[in-house]
């Protein structure tokens, strides 16, 4: 999938590797849709998602088929993602939720502990591999979300619909951290603190989510708030809720959908996400000067 680009891509493609199909859209549509269409147009029975800010192992693909061949119950696996330029560095072992998401080990040195298997929340769609029969099931990537969030909220459907993620620490990427995203971190904020809004008030259990609400909305404004300040644009505060806003209504149609196929037992999506601190901890925490919790990087 080519997604609007303005450099070679293509014709380096098409010289170097004249085998490979390349759909070519004439604008940049978003990370969802862009996928979106590619998987529409695969056939395989598993799709393999890789970002181009990355390199793989030789044997990274044919490990995760590997992990959904052998285990039935899975249907989305996760990658090893190394640090491109540091590669005894952990970038990405998974992704969890709590009131953002995060990464698994990001940031932390590998010493071997990540190199069991394991359930998780959910895989980095940057280097992460979906059973077909799971996505014409649950559905695509939420192409209201255009980029960001956006497996994470694919990650809680298939929880919510009973597909378990494995990672798979012998699937290893070598990762150029946000190779992309770094050219429009005011947008990439905007779409990341929009998205994340619209994860929760889609997919967590109705109460779950009105015991996380005031937690998560006091966390998410001085957190909007905090950047707003530091970049001296308090426009984007506007941008991000107003936009919100707009959506609120599609997506409660989206959520009575999700909510109405959910297979799981509620305790079973607790013991997934989380931890989510209430109220009064989130306070102390910001007067003790502790992060509150794990933002999506």
């Amino acid at each position: 999938m080519d997604n609007g680009s303005s450099d070679d891509s293509i014709p380096f493609m098409q010289s170097c590797f004249s085998e490979v199909q390349i759909i070519q859209l004439t604008d940049n549509q978003g990370f969802c849709r862009a996928v979106n269409i590619g998987i529409a147009s695969a056939r395989g029975k598993y799709i393999a998602l890789l970002n181009n800010d990355t390199e793989i192992h030789p044997e990274w693909l044919a490990r995760l088929v590997q992990a959904l061949e052998e285990n039935p119950e899975v249907g989305l696996c996760a990658s090893k993602m190394l640090n491109y330029y540091e590669r005894n560095k952990i970038d990405n072992a998974g992704d969890k939720l709590a009131f953002y998401g995060s990464m698994a080990g990001n940031g932390e040195i590998d010493c071997g502990q990540y190199d069991q298997p394991r359930f998780l929340f959910s895989a980095c769609a940057g280097a992460a591999i979906y059973r077909r029969d799971m996505l014409e099931d649950i559905g695509l990537f939420d192409e209201d979300f255009f980029a960001y969030y956006e497996d994470i909220d694919l990650g809680m459907r298939a929880q919510l619909s009973g597909y378990k993620c494995l990672f798979v620490p012998t699937a290893v990427v070598y990762h150029i951290h946000q190779a992309t995203s770094n050219r429009i971190p005011a947008q990439r904020f905007i779409f990341a603190q929009r998205n994340i809004i619209f994860v929760h008030l889609k997919n967590m259990p109705l109460m779950m989510l009105l015991k996380m609400l005031p937690a998560f909305l006091t966390m998410h404004i001085l957190v909007s708030f905090g950047h707003c300040i530091k970049m001296r644009d308090i426009k984007t505060m506007g941008r991000i809720y107003w936009q919100v806003c707009k959506k609120i209504p599609s997506m409660l149609i989206k959520r009575r959908k999700i909510q109405k196929r959910v297979r799981v037992p509620v305790n079973y999506i607790k013991s997934i996400t989380g931890p989510f601190p209430s109220l009064s901890s989130l306070i102390i925490q910001h007067f003790k000067k502790k992060p509150a919790g794990d933002r999506f990087n």
